[in-house]
């Protein structure tokens, strides 16, 4: 049984989040300074995820109540370490971020 997608906005914004995130991929794994794999690999799982939400969304596929929520966390989770290796003077701006994106990515 095949189902035609049906491209609503949240699908066509996280798709294409996932997909935006493959350059910044590149752009990272040459400029990380502490643990580029690491990075790199957080940032891959969560371009995965959000396409993966994205397309299981659009085919109104029921495994996308297990991804969204897998993907948030891992969202959640760089934020996170954004806020934790940022430097004194970057705190206060990488919180005010964290909760920009987290009021921002519910979905």
């Amino acid at each position: 049984m095949t189902t035609t997608p049906c491209w609503t906005w949240s699908a066509r914004v996280l798709t294409a989040a996932g997909l935006a995130l493959i350059p910044w991929i590149f752009v990272l794994a040459r400029v990380a300074g502490a643990y580029p794999v690491a990075w790199v690999g957080l940032d891959t799982m969560e371009a995965i995820g959000l396409v993966g939400t994205g397309l299981l969304l659009a085919r109104s596929d029921r495994r996308r109540v297990a991804v969204a929520p897998a993907t948030a966390v891992l969202l959640t989770v760089d934020a996170w370490f954004d806020v934790l290796t940022a430097g004194p003077g970057a705190v206060l701006a990488a919180l005010r971020y964290l909760a920009w994106s987290e009021a921002s990515s519910g979905v």
